[in-house]
């Protein structure tokens, strides 16, 4: 299967397309499939291996997609890699596969997959055809660097548009944005789907939190340009869509998940087909990317480190339920108040409410976390985790949505004063994470496995199976080939 080629790269019988479609379980695909028989999900589920794949190297309530995807994509188990929130150090001992791949002479391509920041400390090697890092990136490195302009957009849409949705969009970055678009790749049709949209929102006849869809079909019209360009022998898509839209609105499509009745008439007719709209984006892309795999005669993953389910722990109605938030804006107001040093470091994007400091080494982290757990035991109505990873602080912050004052040590404050800002909110997260993900193999010549339900953690080590490198001793002897 493996050969070197004239040039010294090597190179496979059939290259392998990776789409990872984060959070979605075998059960949403399937549900789809059920009410789109005619889909492109329904043509793969019918032509593929559909796998499903269990996160077991940590406890369900632990279960998160930076975590999971770590060890999906490295084939080591938590406890190894330590890597729980976006930007927590990469550790050489447990590489990422495709990195490991690069380092063996195959060439590589992606595209917002996670853990792939920072991207300058290793995408100088040319086996990396194109790169443009995951929206928690610490800096806006892209490969080739005309990208740069869109992750810096990118990067600030990610930070503003955090737990709930605005159009309150950086405009000027934007527009100066837009003329790029053709040589990033992104066609004239994404292009108006979004203005539509966006029009749609404006004149109330959408839900704003469809902005979140907007994000994946630039982001897939580059990758698919940037694969026409370059056909290298791993290429990785990732997209949250619509893991996002899962969260918000699992009981719009599954209500009889749960015990009780959560929403009313009206929120199910706003909300309960934002799911299938997020699918409906997915599904689209998902053809292309079939009709590319058999031109190409290429492998087409799609996969998943974890699902969702229902979160049960929602057991009140519509009315019970918290109708406002707080997002933290200013986290030097937090942290100026949790500590009594004065502390120099940077805050990096994170999904709320986690937010992670990043130090100038570990020893100031260390002293900042300490300070940090000494006041956390006269907080009131402050919830408050605190996280340390070498030179990274991970603070998961909330309020106590119902009090009025918020107390650290001997002094009471408003949530302003801490920094955080006040939104309203319409949805509770009636989707929560579960260990059971996907993984649907197409056009494979060679694929085939032991059971329906594999273990996260070989992954990783199929993958490097089928290109032909050597696992790593930690890694797993999968139970499936590629």
């Amino acid at each position: 299967m493996i050969n070197l080629s004239k040039q010294g790269s090597k190179a496979v019988n059939q290259k392998i397309i990776v789409f990872e479609a984060n959070e979605i379980p075998l059960r949403v695909f399937k549900h789809y499939q059920s009410i789109k028989p005619n889909s492109s999900i329904s043509y793969l589920l019918n032509n593929s291996l559909a796998l499903e794949t269990l996160a077991k190297d940590v406890d369900e309530s632990f279960l998160y997609p930076s975590q999971t995807w770590a060890s999906f994509n490295t084939g080591s188990p938590y406890e190894l890699h330590k890597i729980h929130w976006y930007n927590d150090p990469k550790l050489n001992d447990t590489p990422l596969y495709w990195k490991l791949l690069a380092e063996n002479g195959f060439s590589v391509g992606l595209m917002n997959t996670l853990h792939s920041s920072p991207a300058s400390s290793y995408a100088n090697n040319d086996n990396y055809k194109f790169l443009i890092p995951d929206c928690f990136a610490v800096d806006s490195f892209t490969k080739p660097d005309y990208y740069q302009a869109f992750q810096k957009l990118n990067l600030k849409l990610t930070s503003s548009n955090s737990r709930v949705s605005t159009l309150k969009t950086p405009i000027q970055e934007t527009l100066s944005t837009i003329p790029k678009f053709p040589r990033y790749g992104i066609r004239i049709k994404t292009i108006i789907d979004a203005a539509r949209v966006v029009t749609q929102i404006l004149l109330k006849k959408a839900n704003k939190e469809r902005l979140r869809n907007l994000q994946f079909p630039l982001i897939a019209d580059m990758f698919i340009h940037q694969l026409h360009q370059h056909e290298p022998d791993l290429s990785i898509l990732f997209t949250n869509h619509v893991a996002a839209n899962m969260h918000r609105y699992w009981y719009g499509l599954f209500p009889d998940d749960y015990q009780s009745k959560l929403y009313d008439q009206d929120w199910m007719n706003k909300y309960s087909h934002e799911i299938i709209e997020s699918l409906d984006i997915l599904d689209y892309y998902l053809h292309e990317l079939i009709e590319i795999s058999k031109r190409k005669d290429a492998i087409l993953l799609i996969v998943s480190s974890m699902g969702q389910n229902a979160n049960k722990n929602l057991t009140d109605g519509v009315q019970h339920l918290i109708t406002h938030d707080f997002r933290l804006e200013d986290t030097k107001k937090l942290v100026d108040k949790l500590t009594l040093s004065n502390f120099k470091y940077k805050v990096e994007v994170g999904m709320v409410p986690q937010y992670s400091l990043e130090f100038p080494n570990p020893e100031e982290s260390k002293k900042c976390f300490l300070e940090i757990q000494e006041s956390m035991k006269t907080l009131e109505n402050i919830n408050l985790v605190v996280d340390l990873n070498a030179n990274v602080i991970t603070l998961t912050v909330t309020l106590d949505c119902n009090a009025d004052s918020y107390r650290i040590r001997d002094k009471s404050f408003d949530y302003s004063q801490l920094g955080f800002v006040k939104f309203k909110i319409e949805d509770h997260h009636s989707g929560c994470h579960c260990p059971e993900g996907s993984l649907i193999i197409f056009n494979s010549k060679t694929a085939s496995a032991k059971h329906e339900k594999i273990n996260y953690l070989e992954y990783a080590p199929a993958i490097l199976n089928y290109f032909g490198v050597k696992k790593p001793a930690y890694m797993f002897e999968p139970s499936f080939a590629i």
